[in-house]
């Protein structure tokens, strides 16, 4: 297929500097990243190039959905040969590309996870979500969810998701009642206890909150098997098979979000793979489209699904971000980029925890697989977290030419993000190493700059 990188069939890719003023003042605010430095013009792999041509590494995979990388030629194949057959079909219509990518997801899911529900984006399936638990739960509208927990910005998934400063929408904001989680490197309960002791803790405060915190019946407890935006928090695999056991007990529906889990980058297809435990309902979006918009809920086949009306959206179904989807799968398989992405992860972290011994701004490294998040604080015994040198790290990263992610947003969080497409190589690893490790040198031995 003839790029139109090349062909000369690509007229909105250039623009003069007038054009490009325009637009930026034109544009409204409300994104959560700021303005990165640069004009993207193209990418390949793990590797992104400006309109000036210079190449930077990025760790942070476009919000965490490039795991096959940028421009796959499969990717670009399918959706060429889709779009000249149709792009937009009514959701109450069949085509393949839905029917092939309903049968290929519920083939993937684990346990009895086998109806599947198509979005576009993660919050509107994360409500989707919630309505089926309200609807498996007779109208039950309180949901339990964690400290640090994302979901998205809607107002149903903002309400379940970690405080957000300035939030003027409680109003239209659902009941939720927040539990600790077992952020062993930040023991909600206090230091001393044991990774045991403090996922017991948390499932004791959780029962309590189901028998004394909440007023009415409780329709579900939602949570990201491992935290992403709220700081990169991995669980003591306890945990998890014991807030299973919780909602099992009291009846409630269990709601894993998977949307930045799932599709290899834990080192597994999904977390719930990994952890071994399979919850109610599993949300899924961002690395299922390979850089196209596709998200997905799937279903035990235990719970009732949802009337008509209850969510349904007018391109819900897009044949060319579903087609996305299925050649996204078949590279992950055909290109083992599963085993590809334990190895990557381990490569890094092997790296990151030497590199550790001799960086005191270092206080955790966290993974697996490509998931990794370093806790950067300013001393060691205390832990205070160290916001303005993590925020330093990701501006100055990219003018060296890596693209490092950071925790929550505007300088709210203190980790630092490697989270690359799988298809990063080792070489490019070092590169990332090697710049991360002369920024905390440099913020070491001079502070941060004024």
């Amino acid at each position: 297929m003839t790029s139109p990188l090349t062909s000369g069939l690509a007229p909105y890719q250039t623009a003069s500097e007038e054009d490009l003023a325009a637009g930026r003042r034109a544009l409204m605010g409300g994104g959560v990243a700021g303005q990165a430095a640069f004009i993207v013009d193209h990418g390949s792999g793990a590797v992104v190039v400006d309109t000036e041509g210079r190449e930077y590494i990025d760790c942070t995979s476009q919000a965490w959905s490039l795991g096959i990388g940028y421009a796959h030629p499969r990717i670009a194949a399918a959706v060429a040969e889709q779009v000249y057959r149709y792009t937009h079909i009514r959701t109450g219509f069949e085509t393949v590309p839905k029917l092939l990518l309903a049968k290929r997801l519920a083939e993937l899911a684990p346990g009895d996870l086998k109806r599947v529900a198509f979005t576009l984006s993660g919050s509107d399936a994360i409500e989707g979500a919630m309505k089926l638990a309200m609807r498996n739960r007779d109208g039950a509208s309180t949901f339990l969810s964690l400290w640090e927990g994302y979901h998205g910005r809607t107002f149903g998934t903002l309400a379940v998701s970690w405080p957000h400063p300035d939030n003027i929408f409680g109003r239209w904001m659902g009941p939720v009642v927040r539990v600790p989680a077992p952020y062993v490197y930040r023991n909600p309960f206090g230091e001393g206890m044991t990774a045991e002791e403090c996922v017991d803790a948390c499932i004791h405060f959780t029962r309590q909150a189901i028998l004394h915190a909440v007023d009415g019946p409780i329709a579900g407890l939602i949570m990201e098997p491992f935290q992403g935006n709220g700081g990169m928090i991995e669980f003591p695999p306890s945990y998890h098979r014991k807030i299973r056991e919780l909602c099992d007990e009291f009846g409630l529906v269990l709601i894993w979000d998977e949307i930045q889990t799932g599709f290899a980058r834990m080192g597994a297809m999904f977390a719930a793979d990994l952890y071994g435990v399979v919850p109610d309902i599993m949300v899924i979006g961002k690395g299922l489209g390979g850089g196209f918009p596709i998200s997905a809920i799937l279903v035990s086949e235990r719970l009732r699904g949802f009337k008509p009306g209850d969510h349904s959206f007018t391109h819900a179904h897009f044949p060319p971000s579903m087609v996305a989807a299925l050649a996204t799968i078949d590279v992950i398989e055909a290109e083992g980029l599963i085993e590809r992405c334990r190895q990557m992860g381990t490569y890094f972290t092997t790296r990151l925890r030497a590199m550790q011994a001799r960086h005191p701004l270092m206080g955790d490294v966290r993974g697996p697989g490509l998931m990794i998040g370093i806790e950067l604080v300013r001393d060691r015994d205390t832990k205070e977290p160290a916001r303005k040198e993590a925020a330093w790290v990701v501006r100055e990263g990219m003018r060296r030419g890596v693209i490092f992610g950071e925790s929550k947003y505007l300088g709210l969080g203190n980790i630092v993000k490697i989270k690359p497409p799988f298809v990063i190589t080792e070489p490019q690893a070092d590169r990332v190493l090697a710049v991360l490790d002369e920024l905390l040198t440099e913020l070491e031995t001079r502070g941060l700059p004024s």
